[in-house]
């Protein structure tokens, strides 16, 4: 049973810092996003010659900043929580409801993982690539889909047995 324990402690220390790395990766591409749309934005009004490029590296990296930090935000509880209703039920119905929409969060990322993988499998199958002038292999930003739904899903995982943690034990308090 302790090694167990030791298990789950090590896969949530590994989880809670691919997590982190997301976040930070994101937090990163930002700035990367917008170094593009300033340089673009100047090019475009100052010189009067827009780089080809800058709206469409743009857009990749915004897909990749949406997925990539999901898990990081997920393990910071910086997603939106209606604080109206939660704050009105007791403690112990506010871990049930936490771990209830964990579940369903959990179940949702995934089937979009499997559908998001199919996907990008199949852009990477046929070689399909992007219309513009770059003509970008699209699995690439379409793998930031799956791999986001992943990380998130391992999130959801840590939360659930974290939620489930907390949860008074029923033999000690006379539970059958």
């Amino acid at each position: 049973m302790k090694a167990i324990i030791k298990f789950g402690r090590e896969m949530r220390r590994v989880i809670n810092w691919l997590c982190s790395l997301g976040h930070l990766l994101g937090e990163i591409a930002v700035f990367l996003l917008l170094g593009i749309v300033s340089y673009t934005v100047v090019m475009r009004y100052v010189f009067n010659n827009p780089p080809t490029w800058g709206e469409e590296i743009g857009c990749y990296i915004f897909i990749f900043i949406v997925w990539i930090a999901l898990g990081g935000v997920l393990k910071d509880d910086h997603h939106i929580v209606l604080d109206l209703v939660v704050d009105r039920i007791s403690s112990k119905k506010q871990i049930w409801l936490k771990i209830a929409t964990s579940v369903v969060g959990l179940i949702f990322c995934l089937i979009l993982s499997w559908y998001a993988a199919r996907y990008t499998l199949f852009q990477y199958r046929f070689n399909l690539q992007s219309t513009t002038l770059l003509s970008v292999p699209m699995w690439i930003p379409y793998m930031f889909i799956p791999l986001g739904a992943i990380l998130i899903s391992l999130q959801y995982l840590v939360k659930i047995a974290g939620y489930i943690s907390l949860l008074p034990d029923q033999k000690n308090m006379g539970g059958r």
